[in-house]
């Protein structure tokens, strides 16, 4: 590790001599992170939005649970509204950040915050682009600080379980992965119902709007993009957007891609083409005539790692072997031992209803979620589940033992006092990050192409160099 522009102070630079951070970043994820952090040993100082109703809605929350907690010894006024995030930044007294912002901002303020020797937490997708998430992992390497990518399923048991039974050849070599998400993200329009554009577009006094779009294009203001106020609701607007998301790819695709990589063990490496999909392109005026799905990664051992074409599954990520086929998603898992399977879409509606019969059912638990009684299981429950797949497979003993992190927050500031590096450090964000980029854009560009996963380049005169950035607009260029 190279040595550090800003050395590890600690904490004891406030009132109560804990470790202090600061939530930019005020929507629907931003506060379900922030009271995760605030059952953390560490206090909240400030709370950035560029919006100030959601800044100042969070900041009177944090300070009201200090008042309602005064066993913690923290001021009920310890923690300020930030419009800016560059005070943020430059606030020496500030340890760590979480960053919970639209896509399109993560890159910049990870390498910034890591510059100005903050450890980070950011949501994922880690980046907007590929070279963005290059540029990660370079400033990883030079400033040395903690960083975990919100992708909280390695933090499931049900996921751990899943992966330690594949990378211990449970089920053999793997041949196939299906990951399960939607669609690419959409060619930019002003508002989602044109019909609709005056109330969408209406001023709102409370925000910075082109802060909030930051290095993207300034678009006009949409309420669907940036919502008025404080909103129960995630933004998929935006997410859907070219210039801020990467459609689902991101969105969804950053869970259950990075949970292949993670069985497959390519938390340092990728794959090695990727092959378009050969499905009809959608008929929805809004998606760009781009394919939805079908798109596939090819790994250097011949492995594939497909974004599932079938569409409603009930398992976010399926590894099929050659001697069996684990099944996981978020509350779910499925392990069946044999040999000879077709993966089809006919087998998948008996992989959601645990009918398939061909092999021998280890353990099964997929509970839907929606009121209705579990789905036919040999278990009660997803631990009873779990704990039949660890012990058909002697997972108690077995060679390899992945990460197990008691939650992403918590593993967050854990990591932060020991200086070790967390369940999904700079390297797993970044890895996962490259996936979805690469997903995302070969349905923009309706293409495949061959990759170099250790430069992280288009090889054999395939793609083109400039997919793999963006125009930054301003000073918000992602920059070492």
């Amino acid at each position: 590790m190279t040595s550090v522009a800003f050395p590890f102070i600690g904490y004891g630079r406030n009132a109560v001599g804990k470790a202090t951070l600061a939530l930019i970043g005020a929507g629907k994820q931003g506060r379900g992170l922030l009271h995760a952090f605030l059952g953390q040993d560490l206090v909240v100082t400030a709370v950035c939005d560029c919006d100030r109703a959601r800044c100042e809605d969070r900041t009177r929350v944090v300070n009201e649970y200090y008042a309602q907690h005064p066993h913690l010894g923290v001021p009920g006024d310890a923690c300020r509204a930030v419009a800016d995030f560059r005070e943020i930044l430059a606030d020496p007294s500030i340890d760590m950040v979480c960053i919970a912002t639209p896509d399109h901002w993560h890159a910049y303020m990870v390498v910034e915050a890591m510059k100005a020797g903050k450890d980070v937490y950011s949501e994922k997708p880690l980046t907007h682009t590929v070279d963005e998430a290059k540029a990660i992992l370079a400033a990883s390497a030079k400033y040395g600080r903690i960083l975990q990518t919100g992708a909280m399923q390695r933090s499931g048991i049900e996921f751990r379980t899943a992966c330690e039974v594949v990378r211990n050849g449970g089920i053999g070599k793997v041949m196939l992965v299906d990951a399960n998400f939607g669609g690419p993200s959409r060619p930019h329009r002003d508002y989602e119902n044109p019909a609709n554009a005056a109330a969408e577009g209406a001023p709102n006094p409370n925000v910075d709007f082109d802060m909030w779009c930051g290095a993207a294009p300034r678009v006009k203001y949409s309420d669907r993009l940036s919502p008025r106020g404080v909103h129960n609701f995630f933004p998929m607007f935006w997410r859907n957007d070219d210039y801020f998301g990467l459609g689902m790819c991101g969105d969804w695709g950053a869970h259950h891609l990075d949970i292949a990589q993670w069985g497959l063990g390519l938390d340092e490496s990728g794959p090695v083409k990727v092959v378009k999909s050969e499905k009809a392109p959608s008929r929805d005026p809004n998606c760009g005539g781009r394919r939805q799905s079908g798109m596939s990664f090819v790994c250097a051992d011949g492995c594939v790692i497909r974004h599932s074409p079938y569409g409603g599954s009930a398992w976010g990520t399926v590894f099929y072997g050659t001697e069996g086929i684990v099944a996981v998603n978020r509350g779910r898992i499925a392990v069946w031992r044999g040999k000879g399977v077709t993966p089809d879409a006919a087998l998948q509606e008996r992989l959601n209803e645990g009918t398939f019969d061909a092999m021998e059912r280890v353990a099964f638990w997929n509970a839907p979620g929606d009121g209705k009684p579990p789905r036919p299981a040999n278990n009660r429950s997803l631990l009873d589940a779990v704990n039949k797949a660890a012990k058909a497979f002697g997972l108690k003993k077995a060679k390899v033992k992945l990460y197990k992190a008691n939650g992403h927050p918590a593993d967050f500031v854990t990591c932060f006092k020991s200086r070790q590096q967390p369940c999904s450090r700079a390297e797993v964000g970044a890895r996962s990050s490259i996936l979805c980029n690469l997903c995302n854009l070969s349905y923009v560009h309706d293409a495949g192409f061959d990759w170099n996963p250790r430069e992280n380049v288009f090889v054999n005169g395939t793609g083109d160099a400039k997919w793999l950035t963006k125009a930054y607009r301003g000073a918000w260029t992602v920059k070492i």
